[in-house]
């Protein structure tokens, strides 16, 4: 087996591993902000950050093995490099599946990342309409006019919903 697939397949393992780490850090994120565990959310936050450094080294490795592959300047798939081995062979398989293992853990990792992006944002909007009674003015305020002006309600879950 070429010594560069052979790398790229422990490239591709490994990233998976860190796609898994960064699926199990989604969720203990999504348990902290469901029971309102701030400290437990900042430290899962803090964990990630070298998970996320470590898929960038690592991204950074098979971008390099790929360059040796196929030197041309045009970007490379998985699906090229199985369609360039001879059919038959063991290493298009495992390639293969590499790929689709890859494909749906980053998938998955994806969608739920926006998942908790929009989770956050909803609590937030909640939350800045819970507060925004406490800011409002006791006294009437007057426009230039003279004229009391409206009172606006700005309830994020009613702007949500509307």
């Amino acid at each position: 087996m070429n010594v560069d697939l052979t790398k790229l397949f422990a490239v591709l393992e490994s990233e998976i591993a860190v796609g898994e780490e960064l699926q199990r850090n989604l969720e203990a994120q999504k348990r902290a902000i469901l029971l309102w565990d701030m400290g437990s959310l900042l430290e899962q936050i803090e964990a990630r950050e070298p998970w996320l450094r470590s898929l960038n080294q690592l991204e950074e490795e098979r971008s390099k093995i790929l360059r040796r592959i196929n030197p041309t300047t045009a970007a490379m798939t998985l699906r090229d490099i199985i369609s360039m081995l001879p059919q038959g062979r063991p290493e298009g398989a495992l390639l293969d599946t590499l790929r689709e293992r890859t494909r749906m853990v980053f998938t998955h990792l994806h969608n739920e990342e926006q998942s908790l992006h929009e989770l956050m944002q909803t609590l937030l909007a909640h939350l800045q309409g819970a507060l925004s009674s406490l800011t409002r003015p006791l006294a009437p305020v007057y426009s230039e006019t003279g004229i009391a002006s409206p009172v606006k309600f700005e309830s994020g879950l009613l702007n949500g919903k509307a």
